[in-house]
């Protein structure tokens, strides 16, 4: 999902909605890259394992959350300009077939944030 939007669906709309909030969605999904990646490479017995599943749903609910405010969210935005939204569906469906007949998807990469 996160794949996709990075992919096709935000840079669809650069330029036509609010920068600041294409901007905050990279960030907020490099952070929720980071914790995904953590998570996935360690295992439940690990210090601060339950912590960091607990904050990757809160983080994942906050941007869920901003993105369809209903009134000025990304999607309401998104919805008012003249991008085709039933072609860039479709480019979204078929690039997730392509990714899930390719398997294993490789660690989350990061597009915003630096890690040491």
């Amino acid at each position: 999902h996160t794949l996709l939007e990075e992919e096709l669906f935000y840079p669809a709309f650069r330029g036509k909605i609010e920068d600041d909030l294409l901007d905050e969605a990279y960030v907020e999904h490099d952070g929720a890259k980071i914790l995904v990646n953590d998570i996935e490479a360690g295992s439940p017995a690990d210090d601060f394992f339950d912590a960091k599943v607990t904050v990757l749903s809160e983080e994942i609910q906050h941007h869920v959350k901003e993105e369809e405010r209903p009134s000025d969210g990304m999607f309401a935005q998104c919805r008012k300009t003249d991008v085709d939204l039933v072609s860039l569906r479709d480019q979204m469906l078929a690039r997730k077939e392509q990714l899930m007949a390719e398997g294993e998807l490789p660690p989350a990469q990061l597009q915003t944030l630096q890690t040491a």
